[in-house]
């Protein structure tokens, strides 16, 4: 393991995926990691594998959607850490289904977790950071932040507003020595699908879509074969955190990469058409 760096990082969403892989890289290059999720027993498999290649990572039970939780929680992790130097907020999920289904209950609940419970951690952290005029944010978006797919506008509507946010916040804050990044991942190997939400009128009958997102269902499974290692995304966070003056967006993954050339480059009637065939059919 890698000598302490002594600087912290408060990860959310630490459980699985981006977060347990983000959590475990850091460990081995000596930072301080705090990794949350809103059950232990969520957290047993990082502390398991923390365990196993003999990493120190503080594993804490956070419920970040709720104001209480975080109020009450957060100034106790600053107490005992001293500071936190990095945060990436990186807990979210995915509301799936056209965009005629969703209720306003399903679509408010994606936007408590993926964009307000980010802005709560936010908000948590940054008196210390511009007192100390120092600190990083990472931001963990999505290819669907800079492009909307079929059947995930909630999804994409909740990362454009996180980029959007990211994006002011990168301005007011760089004068203040804190510096705003965010992480635009592609397709990886996370528990993301399993965890996804499916609106509960996504599939209705009464409503036109049956025979696309059908179609879609089963290309989307063709492309799972290309999900990539999580660790990617993790040397990515590294270099972020790490760095003085870190870029601000980072897409990561080749289908990222081409998606982001596509949506500059192709013109808008053809790349709708090439987006709709790649995934309806």
């Amino acid at each position: 393991m890698s000598a302490s760096t002594g600087k912290t990082v408060l990860i959310t969403g630490a459980s699985s995926g981006i977060g347990l892989a983000t959590s475990l890289y850091l460990a081995e290059k000596g930072y301080a990691v705090i990794g949350t999720s809103r059950s232990m027993v969520r957290l047993a498999d990082l502390e398991r594998e923390a365990s196993v290649r003999g990493l120190s990572v503080t594993t804490v039970e956070l419920d970040i959607n709720s104001d209480e939780a975080v109020d009450g929680g957060l100034p106790r992790l600053i107490e005992e850490h001293g500071t936190i130097d990095a945060l990436v907020n990186n807990a979210g999920y995915g509301l799936w289904g056209p965009v005629e289904s969703l209720s306003m209950a399903e679509l408010k609940a994606q936007f408590e977790t993926n964009f307000f419970a980010a802005m709560r951690l936010i908000k948590a952290v940054l008196p210390g950071m511009t007192r100390r005029r120092s600190g990083t944010i990472v931001n963990i978006s999505s290819i669907l932040g800079r492009m909307g797919t079929p059947f995930n506008g909630a999804y994409a509507a909740s990362k454009f507003a996180l980029e959007g946010m990211s994006e002011s916040l990168r301005v007011e804050l760089w004068p203040l020595g804190v510096r705003v990044a965010v992480v635009e991942p592609g397709l990886f190997r996370t528990d993301f699908q399993k965890n996804q939400h499916v609106a509960e009128e996504a599939l209705s009958e009464d409503l036109p879509y049956a025979p696309y997102t059908r179609k879609y269902m089963a290309n989307h499974s063709r492309f799972d074969r290309f999900a990539s290692d999580p660790v990617k995304v993790a040397r990515t966070i590294h270099r972020i955190v790490q760095s003085k003056r870190p870029r601000f967006r980072h897409p990561v993954g080749l289908e990222a990469g081409l998606g982001m050339l596509g949506v500059r480059l192709i013109p808008e009637r053809l790349f709708q058409a090439l987006l709709s065939r790649a995934t309806m059919g």
